[in-house]
């Protein structure tokens, strides 16, 4: 039995428990000032900053290509609708995903969902597409019209002359995610990752590796299920386990940490509620190293809930962002939600809003870095109330000071 509760008390609630459940330093620490990019609603942008870029899919089906401003970060033009460069690609609520970059030695390209014409839109009509520039003209066209497929990853890896992608099939249930990686060029290459049957939606190729970590469910031998990270190198088919520890894992990414001279790190999201960052090190003097947990940065009390994490390297430190919520439920809109920032010890984390701040839900933040340093930018919602709907505020930026590259 459930006891309806009115979204404003629930507010009100929720906010005092936040005040409350922090340290006071936490809250009343001085936070950057949150900047409206534009009022339009642009949902699940992805960057390319190589070429001061961004691109996005639409509620009509359009998949559109803006400029950045590489000094005031500002989207040209401000609606972000500048190139149009396809029609039928899917919407990001379609199948969890908007459209992605892909960077390889051959080139910068956008891969996404694309139903087939002249059909409805279904998961059966979904297919995986790529567009590609040719002398500034963008040519979509789809990668293989005949299996439905969809949500399309590509690497992003600018020294590598082969590009490559991960996908999975748009028939599967929102709570199955066993995908396929392939080379975008060459169809035979196409495999099922091994031990993806339990994959939990979190894939990400690893720059500087012909390779891609997840985390995945399975059962051990003791007959448990556990949720862990894998790597699997696609050329060795060598499938690794990154982890043994307690914790449900969730997202997963690995990078050259420029301040273990850059050697691979990962980070996993553990139970919703804690960033864990490992490192391959020899535990005893002699033994062969393994992937081993170095920090932990566990979310503030009163909200304790973590979504959509996010690495980036800046000046010869590498940082981790992320949203925080106090609700369990993946964008709950009665809610308001905030940014934080971590270094990779856990010592330099700091909430990038807090009770002063803006009431608004806050999603899916994405990195552009402009001559001031790194900008965040996120989508911004107006909670819903008792009596209305929530209301879409465009986008926004917040920069955490971290200064210009060096």
């Amino acid at each position: 039995t459930y006891k309806f509760i009115p979204i404003f008390s629930l507010l009100a609630s929720i906010l005092l428990m936040a005040f409350s459940g922090l340290t006071l330093n936490a809250w009343a620490a001085t936070v950057p000032p949150e900047v409206q990019v534009t009022k339009s609603e642009i949902i699940d942008f992805e960057f390319d900053q190589t070429h001061a870029l961004l691109t996005f899919t639409d509620r009509n089906s359009k998949l559109w290509i803006a400029k950045v401003d590489p000094v005031t970060g500002g989207f040209k033009p401000s609606n972000g609708r500048g190139l149009l460069v396809d029609t039928g690609a899917a919407f990001m609520a379609d199948f969890g995903n908007g459209p992605e970059w892909l960077i390889s030695a051959a080139g910068t390209e956008i891969v996404y969902t694309k139903y087939l014409p002249n059909q409805p839109q279904s998961p059966a009509t979904a297919r995986v597409a790529h567009a590609v520039s040719n002398n500034g003209v963008w040519i979509p066209n789809f990668i293989d019209d005949e299996v439905a497929y969809a949500s399309p990853l590509g690497n992003s890896d600018k020294d590598d002359p082969i590009p490559r992608i991960t996908y999975q099939s748009s028939l599967q249930s929102r709570d199955s995610h066993p995908f396929y990686w392939r080379e975008l060029y060459a169809p035979a290459s196409e495999e099922l990752v091994p031990n993806t049957q339990g994959s939990v939606g979190s894939r990400r190729w690893v720059e500087g590796m012909r390779a891609v970590v997840f985390s995945s469910t399975f059962t051990n031998d003791n007959g448990i299920a556990e949720t862990q990270c894998f790597l699997y190198d696609v050329d060795t088919k060598v499938l690794e386990q990154l982890t043994f520890d307690d914790g449900e894992k969730g997202a997963i990414f690995m990078w050259k940490a420029p301040e273990f001279d850059n050697e691979y790190v990962f980070f996993s999201m553990v139970n919703r509620n804690e960033i864990r960052v490992y490192r391959r090190i020899a535990e005893t003097v002699g033994a062969d190293p393994r992937w081993t947990a170095i920090s932990s940065i566990q979310a503030p009390r009163a909200i304790p809930n973590i979504w959509s994490p996010e690495f980036f390297t800046h000046n010869d430190k590498s940082y981790i962002f992320f949203t925080l919520s106090p609700s369990p439920v993946i964008l709950d809109m009665r809610i308001p939600t905030y940014l934080a920032l971590t270094d990779l010890s856990g010592a330099g984390f700091r909430m990038l809003h807090n009770t002063k701040s803006l009431i608004r839900v806050r999603s899916d933040p994405e990195l552009f870095v402009t001559s001031n340093g790194p900008y965040i930018y996120y989508n911004s919602y107006i909670p819903q109330t008792d009596t209305s709907p929530a209301i879409q505020d465009g986008v926004w930026r917040v920069d955490p000071g971290l200064g210009p590259t060096q």
